[in-house]
C-alpha cells in the first residue's frame, strides 16, 4: 500500500510479481532511467495533450445529447473511445515510468488493445491487470473450460458481469458488462463452429471489434441508461456524412486531434519499438531537452482545465 505510483488506479500489483523485487529491485543503470523517463513523458503527453483535449467536446454533446445531430455523436464516440483509451494508458505509463526509476518494474497495463481483431484479443490487451484478476480470481474458480462449453460460456458472462459491477452499481455498467459478455460468447462460438472461410478478414475483423467497443464506451460516458441509447439511435438512424465539411469549419481541431489519435493508435506495434529503440539510442546529455520540449507544449497546448484520470471515478 506504500508504494505510491500504481495506487490510485493501476496496473493491479501482484505480490508474486512485486515482492521478490523488494529483495532485488531492478538496477538503475542509464538505460533504465531513459525508459524510466520516456514512459512518464509518454504518459503526460497521451494524458495532457490528447485525452483531455478530447473531453472538452465528449463533455460538451453529453452535457445537452438532445441538442447535437447524429454526426456529432459519431464524432463524440470516436473522441472516448480515444479519450478513454489515452487517458487510462497514459496513467499506466507514468505509473510504470515512476516505478522503473526507483527500481521496480510492473507489468504492462495495455498493449495495443484497438488493434485488435476480435473481441478476446481486446480482453487480452485492455486493462491487461484487470482481466488477468478477472481471470484468475473469478472465472477459473467457478470452474473455467473444464465443465463443458454451456458451463464455459455461463462463467465468462458472469464474470463480464461481475466485471461491470465492478466499475460502478449503475445499470449503464451492468449492461456493458453483459454486452461484453455475449460479444465474448459469440466469438467463441463462432471460432468454434463456423468453418475457416467464413470468418472475417483481419481488417474487417479489426472494424468491427473496434466499433462494438467504442459503442459500448458510450454507457460509460453518457449520463444515464437512457442517453446512451439515444446516443447510439441518433448515430445508427441519423448520420449525414454531408455534415462533414460543417464539422471541420466549426471544429476541425477535433478532428486533427482524432487523426492524430488515429496514427498514435493504429501505427504497428513493431514500428513504435523501432522508434523507441531509435530514442533510447540519443545520448543522455539529450535528454533533458527531450523534456524540456515535452514540458513546453504541455505548457503551451494542454487545457487550462485538468480533466481528473478517469478511472479514479471506478
Amino acid at each position: 500500500m506504500t508504494f505510491f505510483p500504481h495506487l490510485v488506479a493501476g496496473p493491479i500489483v501482484r505480490a508474486r510479481d512485486f515482492l521478490p523485487q523488494i529483495n532485488q529491485p531492478t538496477i538503475l543503470e542509464v538505460s533504465v532511467l531513459k525508459e524510466g523517463i520516456f514512459r512518464i513523458c509518454i504518459g503526460f503527453t497521451k494524458k495532457l495533450l490528447i485525452a483531455d483535449y478530447l473531453a472538452k467536446y465528449v463533455d460538451l454533446l453529453h452535457d445537452n445529447p438532445d441538442g447535437f445531430s447524429g454526426f456529432e455523436h459519431l464524432m463524440s464516440m470516436y473522441a472516448y473511445t480515444f479519450q478513454i483509451y489515452f487517458d487510462f494508458s497514459g496513467y499506466s505509463d507514468i505509473a510504470i515510468g515512476i516505478a522503473l526509476i526507483l527500481g521496480y518494474r510492473l507489468k504492462e497495463n495495455f498493449d495495443n488493445p484497438y488493434g485488435s481483431f476480435n473481441i478476446t484479443e481486446f480482453w487480452r490487451k485492455w486493462h491487461i491487470s484487470l482481466s488477468l484478476w478477472l481471470r484468475d480470481y473469478i472465472y477459473i474458480p467457478l470452474g473455467g473450460n473444464r465443465n463443458g462449453a454451456f458451463n464455459a460460456y455461463l462463467f465468462i458472462f458472469l464474470t463480464m458481469l461481475i466485471g461491470g459491477f465492478w466499475h460502478g452499481a449503475d445499470w449503464r455498467f451492468v449492461f456493458w458488462g453483459i454486452a461484453h459478455g455475449l460479444l465474448l460468447i459469440g466469438h467463441k462460438i463462432k471460432s468454434q463452429y463456423l468453418p475457416k472461410n467464413i470468418v472475417f478478414s483481419n481488417i474487417l475483423g479489426l472494424l468491427i471489434t473496434f466499433h462494438l467497443v467504442g459503442f459500448l464506451w458510450i454507457f460509460f460516458r453518457a449520463t444515464s441508461f437512457e442517453a446512451s441509447f439515444m446516443s447510439i439511435e441518433k448515430i445508427i438512424c441519423s448520420v449525414d456524412l454531408n455534415e462533414f465539411n460543417g464539422f471541420w469549419t466549426a471544429r476541425p481541431e477535433v478532428l486533427i486531434v482524432l487523426g492524430i489519435s488515429c496514427l498514435i493508435i493504429f501505427t504497428p506495434k513493431f514500428v513504435k519499438g523501432l522508434i523507441f529503440d531509435k530514442i533510447k539510442l540519443l545520448p543522455l546529455i539529450i535528454w533533458p531537452f527531450i523534456i524540456l520540449l515535452i514540458v513546453q507544449l504541455v505548457i503551451q497546448l494542454k487545457d487550462q482545465e485538468i480533466q481528473p484520470f478517469i478511472y479514479f471515478q471506478f
